[in-house]
């Protein structure tokens, strides 16, 4: 059976769930302690500081349209100056961890993020995981069986021959999945039949996970999730409260097992299990910023 999030993917693009938390809207901000404080609304303010309240908190953050612009060739991505800075800023503090959870593969993932960046990765949605202080000498992912093998080398067989019908689409390889890249596609059309076609040809696969995000779908042997991995990571570094920033529809997973202690921010449009929104990437840096001062 095929674990599909392709259906509730679509719920959410179109309409909230019922017990969704509503987004603040943006407005802009009066000055704090004699600076410019962020275009971010009251309510979120508030929420930050009641975070920066807790004595070790974990920082996660989502790496492609959020730390970093979405890009149309993903090897160009790069995560934003003043954002990195201040969330290097952040590691640095005594009782703050920080995480960067993306659905990258770890090789790609450090390969956009020149140093210095987090100890803590998490790439392929949780299928591989970097964490030093915690796991030293545990492997960074997890090994898949003989099934699951031949069950990715099909994954991969069917998503070339979609990719080989369509000018501009490629396929990205990861450990345990196979993602569709259509944000290259030489037209809008192009790049919907190829998401169709490919969810398609993979429909019948047993024990496959398919995940659509902006521009990709991809399919996965693991059934892991950002979600599950936050709450792995919670639970190694032993964290009082969370913070989670993403914008992608694969990141409604993580913001699904935030608690009241815990603080979830949308970056960008659309439905979202996130309390708060930001507008975009641009606005990163301010949150952190402003995050960093409340910790001093």
């Amino acid at each position: 059976m095929v674990r599909s999030l392709l259906g509730r993917t679509r719920r959410n693009q179109f309409a909230s769930e019922p017990n969704q938390r509503r987004s603040q809207p943006l407005i802009t901000s009066p000055s704090l302690n004699g600076t410019t404080v962020p275009n971010l609304a009251p309510e979120l303010r508030a929420d930050l500081s009641t975070f920066a309240g807790h004595r070790r908190i974990l920082v996660a953050l989502d790496f492609d349209g959020t730390l970093s612009p979405l890009v149309d060739r993903p090897q160009d991505a790069r995560p934003s100056t003043r954002a990195a800075q201040a969330f290097d800023e952040l590691a640095r503090q005594s009782g703050v961890h920080t995480a960067v959870v993306s659905g990258r593969n770890l090789e790609s993932l450090t390969a956009v993020y020149p140093a210095p960046r987090p100890d803590n990765l998490i790439g392929s949605h949780g299928a591989e995981r970097r964490v030093p202080s915690v796991t030293p000498d545990a492997p960074e992912q997890r090994e898949l069986t003989d099934a699951q093998r031949e069950n990715l080398t099909e994954i991969t067989a069917r998503l070339s021959e979609v990719a080989q019908r369509h000018e501009g689409v490629n396929l990205e390889h990861k450990p345990s999945a196979t993602v569709l890249h259509v944000r290259q596609a030489q037209s809008p059309g192009i790049a919907e039949a190829a998401l169709a076609e490919g969810n398609h040809a993979l429909a019948h696969l047993p024990e496959v996970r398919l995940m659509a995000g902006k521009a990709v779908l991809e399919a996965s042997v693991h059934a892991g999730d950002k979600g599950q991995a936050l709450q792995w990571l919670r639970q190694v570094l032993d964290v009082d409260a969370l913070l989670f920033v993403g914008d992608d529809v694969t990141d409604e997973d993580g913001f699904r097992i935030l608690t009241r202690e815990d603080l979830g921010i949308k970056v960008g449009p659309g439905p979202t299990l996130a309390a708060h929104r930001i507008s975009g990437p641009e606005i990163l840096s301010e949150l952190l910023e402003l995050l960093l001062s409340m910790r001093d």
